[in-house]
Parts: C-alpha cells; structure tokens; sequence
C-alpha cells in the first residue's frame, strides 16, 4: 500500500492551522497598584498573549479614550500587538485617581475569551497635612505636655489628614518605637479622594517615661525627604525620684588613662517634684559639685565603684552606680634572678619578669642571640622566646647564650603599650661543642682550607690539629700546614688549617682537638682533594 505524502502534508498544515485557531488569548501580565506625583506620567503595564481582541481601559467602572497627550499606548503597535499597556500624562489627583483595568475584546463573536483584567488602584499622591496629637479630646499644642500620674494609662491619638494615599503613622518615645492599639483610614467627607488617618495608642504611664519625649511619625512619599515629618510632646509624671548617669557610656569609660583623661558624669535625677541629688564612691558619700562629678585628670586612685541617688517629697530613689576603672600603661617591675645569669651547658635556667598595669599587661620575651660564627656576618635581632612571665629555658646550649628582654604590654583603646626591660645576660658555661663531622675540598696545586667551628665558655685555652701521626698546635706552622688563630666572638670560634699546593696525597681525615677549663672535644673533618684546579674545571666547563 503507498503512502499519499501529499496527503500527509495537507493534513499537518491543516493541524497547525486548528492549533492556531484553538489558541486562546490570555493576559500575561496585568496592571498592579501604582503610585505617582502629581504632573507626572505613571505607566500602567498590560501584556496580552495570542492577543487577536481589541484593547480597552476603564476608570472606576467607565471606558477610558485615547488621547494625544493624556492617555497613549505604550507602544504605538498596540492594537495589533500583545502590549496593551497604557501611559497616564501629567496625572491629576481629579481626573486620574482611581481603579484602572485593561480590557480585551473576545477574538470572534463566538469565542468566550473577552479579558478584563482586576482593578488596580492608581494613587495620585497629595502630601497630607503635618500630624497632630490629641489627649482626652483637646489637640495638644506646640510645647504643652501630657501630665499623667505614675501607673495609669493614658489614650493619646495622632491624626495626618488630607492625603493620598493614606499616611502610615508610628509612634516612638523618645528612640523606642511603640505599638499603636489601632489605625484607621477614612475617606474625607468633603473631600472623598482624600484620607484622614488616625493611630490610636494605649501608653502605660512609668516613672521611666517622665520627661520622655513622645512622638508622632507620619510617613507618606509625598513629604520631602526623609519623607515623613513629626509631631511631639513630652510626659509629665509624678513619681518617686529615678536616677542615671549621664556621661557614662561604654566608650568613654573603657578608655581612661591616668593624667591624660578627664572625666565628667552627671546624676541625671527624674522625679516629680525636683529632687536633691547626691555620689557616693564605694558606699561612701562624696563631696561633688552638685550632681556633677569631675575628675580631672584622673588617677588610678580615682577606681572603683560609684553611685548616685535622690530625694523628693515623695521618697529616695534607689542607687545607680557604675563601675570607673582608670588604665595606665604597663611598667616592668622587676626583671631577675639577676641582670647577669651563667648556667652550666645542658641544664635548666628560669628567668621571671613582673610588670604592673591596667589592663593587666602580657609578656614577651625576646632573645639577643650569640652572633653568628662567621666573623663578617652581622649579629641576628633579637626574636620571640616566650609569651609568659616565666621563661623557662631546657637544656641549655650555647645557641641560647646572650642578651634576654623582657616586653610588657597592654591595650588602651586602640593603642598598644609597651615598657621594656633591662636586658639579662645568660653565659652559658660547659666545654667546647661543635659539630663532631665535616666536610672540606681543595683542588690539586691550589691552597686548602680546613674548617671547623666550635662554642665554649671558658674561651679554649688550647687546640691542635692532628692526622696520621702528626700533630699542630694552634696557631703554629709545619711545612706546607698552617693552623690559623680561631676568629669569633661571643664564645664561638672558627679553626682553619691550610694546607699549600694540596695534593691527592692530602685527602683525609684532619681532627681538630680543643680543650678548656670544663672538658674538651674533638672534630673530624674529612678533605677531598680534586685532580684538577677550580680554574681548569671551570675551562673544561666552558
């Protein structure tokens, strides 16, 4: 049987036209809530899909025509394109504020796609007039207060009318913001596009609000920047005397220093009516200025614990205190057993470091080492041996032979201080020690040198050289060999043997023996000869 490819092909093209047919237009984004300032133009965004209708707008219920310099499409493709939206001009609070939907014709008659998007509100703003409070009734003017007695209740409400949107009130005490009991927006009677806003809130009257700034916050867009403005009054509540300390904070009292700082604190008394206000300084009254207490500069005996209460008619308010705690850079004290220490090689060695300051100081010890044996070399700085007070030194060798200091330190604020002191000198003392093998080489025909480097305190009082069955003090010469005087300093010294126009016969074995007082060593080192010179290597190289 043969297949009717024609046939096929008219029948594809067929389904693609029912699926275009069957399509069925939809909104693929559809107007949202918008705001905007008088005189300026707000876009209200319609997207259809499949669109094949014709586009339409309404405001509050009523068909919305095009017009040149009002109302445009957004795209001037619209009546046959899927972008419906729509530009509002230079909008007016009487003309364009309200609820706009976008509308679409069906795609035939006997298609049931018509859209009609849900409304969305197009708010033209109006700045509402500045907010105002009111208690028991009355508005409550400009400096005027709110007297209530201690542990009642008071209903304060703010109002911000003739705006649009509506304002959003807030409510704060002082920096506290408070949460209102209810808010409701009302349409203006005479002005119904308009909104009167009204916050109503509930505020328990405490000792802690007396002379507390209570404030009404009306946001809207429409204000200028911050975008919100204020309204305030102040409580007025009779109580027993409450005290704080003024000039206490965290910041300034955890950096005081000792004849550079000054201090100044307040005892700040609220109560109704006046209170007499008095210090005292670790439960002891102190004479003051006043409420006022000085301390200038101030002195580590100015520490400790201070406090601050008042009077009135109606009873003694109980004690705020706060603790003053004056800092001082560290100092080292005392620094030991003794500026000069000596301690057999190999043993143990402790030295201690005191220092007085506040905040309580921290150590470091650093260590001024032996230079290096190399006699052209610079001695090495000084680098971290410990970070207690103790330095508690093992086995001692002559690495460790040389200047110790100690560094107190602390922290005041940001600033780091320092005191540093005199430096111990630790001789360690013990019998020559070096390395017991070495190396050397020297080319045949050159000069040789042999080397060997050794610690020890007492100083060596004598050194030979020995190889095969001869034997060469230090310093003295035998033929061809010649043992140099050692070169040093701070109780390591570097011995050096040379030998004139080494032979292969010279390659061997040469043993440096030392002595002092405490013992002695001995040190081998071994020589390679090479059959040619240095020069005649770096030829053949060439």
């Amino acid at each position: 049987m043969k297949m009717c490819w024609h046939c096929v092909a008219k029948f594809f093209v067929l389904c693609v036209a029912v699926v275009r047919v069957d399509a069925v237009q939809r909104f693929i984004e559809m107007p949202t809530y918008t705001e905007v300032n008088p005189g300026e133009d707000a876009l209200l965004k319609c997207r259809i899909s499949d669109k094949k209708g014709v586009c339409s707008w309404q405001k509050d219920n009523k068909p919305v025509g095009i017009y040149r310099g009002k109302y445009e499409w957004a795209n001037e493709n619209s009546p046959v394109g899927g972008d419906c939206s729509l530009w509002v001009r230079a909008a007016t609070l009487q003309l364009d504020d309200g609820q706009w939907q976008c509308q679409v014709t069906a795609s035939n008659y006997d298609v049931q796609d018509a859209l009609s998007s849900p409304p969305a509100a197009l708010a033209v703003r109006v700045p509402p007039q500045s907010p105002r409070i009111l208690f028991n009734g009355s508005h409550v003017m400009p400096g005027q207060n709110i007297t209530v007695p201690a542990g009642s209740r008071a209903t304060v409400v703010c109002e911000a009318r003739y705006g649009n949107p509506p304002a959003y009130i807030e409510w704060y005490l002082e920096k506290e913001r408070l949460t209102a009991w209810s808010q409701t927006n009302a349409s203006e009677v005479e002005r119904p596009r308009v909104w009167a806003s009204r916050s109503v809130l509930e505020l328990g009257a405490t000792r802690s609000a007396h002379g507390r700034q209570l404030a009404c916050r009306a946001h809207h867009p429409s204000y200028p920047s911050p975008y919100y403005k204020d309204s305030f009054t102040m409580l007025d509540v009779t109580f027993v005397p409450v005290v704080s300390i003024v000039g206490a904070d965290a910041s300034s009292l955890g950096n005081l220093e000792e004849g550079s700082s000054a201090l100044s604190l307040e005892c700040r008394a609220e109560g109704n009516p006046a209170p007499y206000v008095w210090w005292t300084r670790n439960g002891q009254v102190i004479a003051t200025n006043g409420p006022k207490l000085i301390l200038a500069p101030v002195s580590r005996n100015h520490s400790g614990i201070y406090g601050c209460q008042a009077r009135n008619s109606l009873g003694t308010s109980d004690s705020v205190k706060i603790e003053i705690d004056i800092k001082y850079p560290p100092r080292v004290t005392w620094v030991g057993p003794d500026t000069v220490v000596e301690a057999n090689l190999f043993s143990q060695v402790t030295l201690e470091c005191k220092a007085d300051g506040n905040p309580t100081p921290s150590y470091q010890w650093y260590h001024n080492p032996t230079p290096s044996v190399h006699i052209n070399s610079a001695p090495e700085d000084g680098y971290p041996a410990a970070t207690t007070a103790q330095l508690q030194l093992h086995n001692v060798s002559y690495n460790q032979h040389g200047r110790y200091t100690c560094v107190a330190v602390n922290h005041i604020g940001v600033e780091e201080r320092t005191h540093q002191s005199e430096p111990i000198t630790l001789n360690v003392l013990g019998p020559p020690v070096g390395a017991e093998t070495g190396t050397a080489h020297a080319w045949s025909g050159a000069e040789g040198r042999v080397h060997a480097t050794v610690c020890a305190d007492p100083a060596p009082r004598r050194a030979a050289w020995l190889w095969g069955s001869l034997r060469l003090d230090v310093p003295s010469q035998i033929g061809r060999y010649r043992a140099l005087e050692p070169s040093g300093a701070n109780g390591c010294y570097r011995y050096t043997l040379l030998i004139s126009s080494t032979a292969v016969s010279d390659a061997r074995v040469y043993v440096l023996h030392v002595e002092n007082e405490r013992g002695f060593s001995s040190h081998a080192v071994s020589l390679t000869v090479h059959g040619k010179s240095l020069e005649d290597t770096r030829l053949d190289i060439q």
